[in-house]
């Protein structure tokens, strides 16, 4: 087929693989260049694709496991929650114009969190009559659009249409390997029906996995001058939000952090970039530090700071530091640097780890350790402070619900949280033992990651936080019936306020003193009353459903859920009634 077909092996060889149609070829390459499953919402587009896993008993061909999800935002959801447990890029594939369309949301989620991802649509048959997978059925008309590719082209690194069979191989090779160039991100490809439908002479199938680019190093002399610079500082503070998404690089970062006296901040982090009960951990917002920084290092950070909030000292010295540290696809954001190193954190650590050891002095490095301790305590005290009503009288909020959580769960459990989860309160400790939402906030993406999540980690207890709204979003029939469906029993934990608390908080956040404020509450546009008896989306696809109303009764709640889902391997949802 092309230059990395291997030779036809001799016709006596009966049982060889091979391939009768360019939709067979399409999905063994898949399978070679190091894709294990197909996750897909299959529509009249995909008739190519059934017909090759139907007729795989007599190919004899390897394809990706098929992950049937019935809403697009599950199936990208999932690719996303199985790739940022194991790093390897997966395949996605929806219906047409219609199905890319709803899918826009998953696909800007996974292009904000760099996640690597085929991400596929089926083509409205191009032609109204004549080869095989034309035109069948009336929806062929209105489906069709001039630029179907459009609608995610500012969301993608790369996008194409196939146009035949001949250059598959090396489609998919591009394809794959612009989604795991740094930094990762989602590409599309087009597929036209009869493209796929197209038939073909017993051909074998051997192709190899893309050569990716390795991630920037830094250059020698940005290391030497970083390492001056935190040798002059007396209160350096590391600011990171994504470089634990590379969970080989948090033990690093550790250890460079305690051994030079560099505060660690994760704001709004995304990942376990660094252990909670790290000596030197100020938490997940740098505000409360910034009259004492007078020097920030700002890893894999798109938003270190507010600046509308609060902003660093005019003398301190700033450094941004990634794979993109200008985020070329943000189409504002000025936050001031006096050097931008492009680097992977996994190439900049060790080399920077070297380069303060020959550096530091005994004096800089006690004045260091010093004040990152004096912060550190400040952080635990106002912890403590913060938790000591709750344990005195508990309440059923969000507070309470990370403490229940936090004291119930161990540290082999992957939780993946969208909304609820405060890591102030909520201790991660070990690397790839979190996961939260992409910067965009894409509501809907929770439940469908964590079922990527439970095929990706089936050895893994795997708990989803939520909230009301965002659980909604995420069309939970759909989640629900694909846990089920695909043997990926997880605990679902609801905070249910009947209300979207961001919109409130945006609101009164921006009119301290006006009338939503000021008046009942939930504010205007949104309050969700009545919601529905949400357990029973779980029962109804064979799991364990339960309403929690009484803070007291939380912790069993919780053991008890951990309980069926380990030992029964059946889904559960709490559905606590929150303030």
């Amino acid at each position: 087929m092309n230059s990395q077909t291997a030779v036809r092996p001799d016709a006596t060889d009966a049982a060889a693989p091979l391939s009768e149609a360019v939709g067979e070829a399409f999905l063994a390459t898949l399978k070679q260049k190091g894709v294990d499953y197909l996750f897909i919402n299959s529509g009249t587009d995909s008739a190519p694709i059934a017909e090759a896993y139907a007729r795989q008993h007599l190919s004899g061909l390897d394809f990706p496991t098929p992950i049937i999800g019935t809403h697009e935002n599950l199936v990208v959801g999932m690719a996303h929650g199985y790739t940022m447990v194991t790093g390897k890029a997966q395949a996605v594939m929806v219906h047409v114009s219609v199905g890319a369309a709803n899918a826009v949301c998953g696909v800007m989620n996974a292009r904000r969190d760099e996640i690597p991802m085929l991400f596929m649509a089926g083509r409205t048959p191009l032609y109204e009559k004549g080869p095989l997978g034309a035109r069948s059925g009336a929806i062929h008309w209105a489906q069709e659009m001039y630029d179907q590719a459009g609608m995610v082209r500012e969301l993608v690194k790369w996008d194409y249409e196939l146009r035949s069979g001949i250059n598959l191989d090396e489609i998919l090779d591009r394809g794959l390997a612009l989604s795991q160039a740094a930094p990762a991100g989602p590409v599309y490809l087009t597929l036209p029906r009869e493209v796929l439908a197209e038939e073909t002479a017993p051909t074998p199938v051997v192709s190899r996995p893309p050569a990716v680019p390795a991630a920037a190093a830094p250059a020698a002399a940005e290391v030497q001058s970083l390492a001056e610079l935190i040798e002059q500082a007396q209160c350096p503070i590391l600011v990171t939000s994504g470089s634990g998404r590379d969970a080989s690089t948090v033990a690093p970062l550790a250890a460079l952090c305690e051994r030079f006296g560099v505060g660690i901040v994760e704001a709004k982090s995304r990942y376990v970039c660094a252990p909670s009960d790290h000596p030197y951990h100020l938490g997940q917002t740098v505000h409360p530090y910034l009259g004492d920084a007078d020097l920030l290092i700002c890893l894999e950070s798109e938003v270190p700071w507010l600046p509308g909030t609060r902003e660093p000292r005019p003398e301190t010295r700033i450094v941004h530091i990634g794979v993109d540290p200008l985020f070329r696809d943000y189409p504002v954001r000025s936050f001031r640097g006096e050097s931008f190193i492009t680097a992977s954190a996994a190439n900049l650590l060790p080399a920077l780890h070297a380069a303060l050891g020959e550096t530091t002095t005994a004096q800089g490095n006690q004045k260091r350790h010093e004040n990152a301790a004096r912060l550190a305590a400040a952080r635990k005290d106002r912890r403590t402070k913060r938790l000591a009503p709750l344990l005195a009288e508990p309440r059923m909020n969000k507070d309470w619900l990370n403490h229940c959580l936090n004291e119930a769960l161990d540290q082999d459990v992957i939780v993946v949280n969208e909304y609820w989860v405060d890591r102030e309160i909520y201790d991660a400790r070990s690397a790839g033992g979190f996961f939260m939402h992409s910067p965009a906030a894409g509501l809907g993406w929770g439940m469908p990651a964590a079922v990527g999540a439970a095929l990706a980690a089936k050895d893994k207890t795997i708990v989803c936080t939520l909230g009301d709204g965002a659980y909604l979003f995420g069309n939970p029939a759909s989640c629900h019936q694909a846990i089920a469906m695909h043997e990926a029993p997880l605990l679902t934990i609801l905070c249910n306020n009947a209300r979207w608390g961001a919109v409130q908080a945006s609101t009164i956040g921006v009119y301290p003193e006006g009338h939503a404020a000021r008046g009942p509450k939930p504010a205007p546009l949104s309050d969700l009353r009545p919601v529905p008896d949400f357990e029973f989306y779980c029962t109804a696809s064979g799991g364990h459903g339960e309403k929690v109303t009484e803070p007291k009764a939380l912790p069993d709640a919780i053991r008890r859920a951990l309980k069926i889902i380990r030992e029964e391997k059946r889904q559960v949802l709490l559905n606590v009634i929150c303030e």
